[in-house]
């Protein structure tokens, strides 16, 4: 092996015993697992690529890489769970945050002598905060240029804080912490609640964010339109004006200024817009039959999965919010089926066809029927089990029941002619008996003339 002789070259000793247990040793830009007899380091995690952390049950911490690593590679880490004991042993920082936590907790136990079980410091909790508090700081610069405090998600169900910096936000919770790249953001929805209350501010992400198991393709934020940053207290960012110029530059349409005020949703709208460069996305001129004069509604009343919530006619696509968001753009759709669109029933049910899978959408409020149909109908979308369809169906099952009786009538006519012939004479038959009665009784006429000549 040759090395160049400018090269800098650090020394570490590695563990290839294959061993899979360990202690966590914290450094500047990375974590390190040495084994228990410190003899060597089973493994490394770079801090920068750690995209989420969070705990999962009492004992488990699970970390989750960006895969920035594996670009080039064909195979790369996307996740760690560590299995942390509560008798496990921490070292460095870990060991000191461990002591720490555990005096506050004796003394806290001493002014008040009845102690919970539940309440004692475990090793993992130690780890889960110290590992997020590290993933926190931004590597090359430790100050984020704004900050979302208290942010209501609808999906993930959870309350979060967001730290925004110049390429992306950390999302920080009591037991989750995720990292979002902008690049990672597709597109964004700012949309009206139905109560006429709130908004609904959606963010796309192309690589889904974890919650326990679960993924979340979609983050629905939401925001009261009563609240507001006044002028006397606005909401200000922590960046200079040269970067302020510099990040409206490659935006277009919308301006960002160090100090903003008026409705928090629109603020937080013009962030995310400057920062990511994409476009947000709003209502359509749909208009539900629920609208009244002051307040026009822009979404349906149903439900799927048994969940309800609100479904969006936007003009090129379907979204249903906030739980679980279901998106379906309008080149996808083969066609939307109608059940339950009959007279008497006081709600119907569309599914929405597409070329991989098919939505269901129950209990929508039979007014909404024409807007729908008429709706589907501006977008080309083909349309099936409508009242036209089910009418042409009905009438096409009339028409073919008369023509079915009309054949049975005139079968009925022939036969009944046929019996008539067979049961009367022919008018020939009746002519040649007529003849021969006549011929007989001219010939008795003659008889009995000559007879009655020969008495005289």
């Amino acid at each position: 092996i040759f090395f160049r002789a400018e090269e800098s070259l650090r020394m570490a000793r590695k563990f290839t015993k294959g061993h899979n247990w360990g202690i966590p040793s914290l450094r500047d830009d990375r974590i390190d697992f040495n084994s228990h007899d410190e003899t060597g380091t089973i493994f490394s995690l770079p801090l920068e690529q750690v995209k989420q952390v969070q705990g999962s049950g009492r004992h488990e911490v699970s970390v989750v890489f960006s895969g920035e690593q594996g670009k080039e590679k064909e195979n790369c880490v996307t996740e760690i769970r560590f299995h942390v004991p509560s008798d496990a042993s921490l070292t460095g920082q870990f060991e000191a945050k461990l002591n720490k936590k555990k005096d506050a907790e004796k003394k806290s136990d001493d002014d008040d002598s009845s102690s919970d079980e539940d309440t004692k410091i475990e090793p993992s909790m130690i780890l889960l905060d110290t590992l997020k508090s590290k993933c926190d700081e931004d590597v090359g610069a430790h100050t984020a240029m704004a900050h979302l405090d208290d942010l209501n998600l609808l999906a993930p169900k959870a309350r979060l804080d967001f730290d925004l910096y110049d390429s992306y936000m950390r999302l920080r919770g009591r037991k989750q912490s995720w990292r979002v790249n902008y690049s990672e953001i597709n597109q964004m929805f700012l949309l009206p609640a139905p109560d006429g209350v709130h908004r609904f501010f959606v963010i796309a992400l192309a690589n889904p964010i974890k919650q326990g198991q679960t993924p979340y393709n979609h983050l629905v934020i939401s925001f009261e339109e009563a609240v507001q940053m006044e002028a006397a207290n606005p909401f200000k960012l922590n960046v200079t004006e040269e970067e302020i110029d510099a990040l409206n530059a490659k935006a277009s349409g919308v301006k960002i200024t160090k100090e903003m005020d008026g409705p928090v949703f629109e603020i937080v709208a013009k962030l995310f817009k400057v920062l990511s460069g994409s476009k947000i996305i709003g209502p359509s001129k749909f208009e539900s039959c629920r609208s009244k004069e002051n307040s026009t509604i822009r979404c349906i009343s149903c439900s799927t999965k048994q969940t309800s919530g609100n479904l969006y006619p936007l003009e090129k696509s379907f979204f249903f919010l906030p739980k679980p968001t279901v998106y379906i753009r309008n080149e996808e759709i083969t066609k939307v089926k109608f059940s339950n669109v009959g007279m008497l029933e006081r709600y119907f049910n569309i599914t929405i066809v597409t070329k991989e899978a098919a939505h269901e959408f129950q209990s929508l409020d039979k007014r909404e029927y024409e807007k729908v149909v008429t709706w589907l109908q501006s977008k080309d979308i083909k349309a099936e089990g409508t009242k036209a369809d089910i009418m042409r169906q009905q009438a096409a099952a009339l028409a073919d029941e008369d023509s079915d009786e009309s054949d049975e009538d005139f079968d009925d006519d022939d036969d009944d002619d046929s019996d008539s012939d067979a049961a009367m004479p022919d008018d020939d038959d009746d002519d040649e008996e007529e003849a021969e009665d006549s011929g007989k009784k001219g010939k008795k006429d003659k008889k009995d003339k000559k007879r009655k000549r020969e008495d005289d």
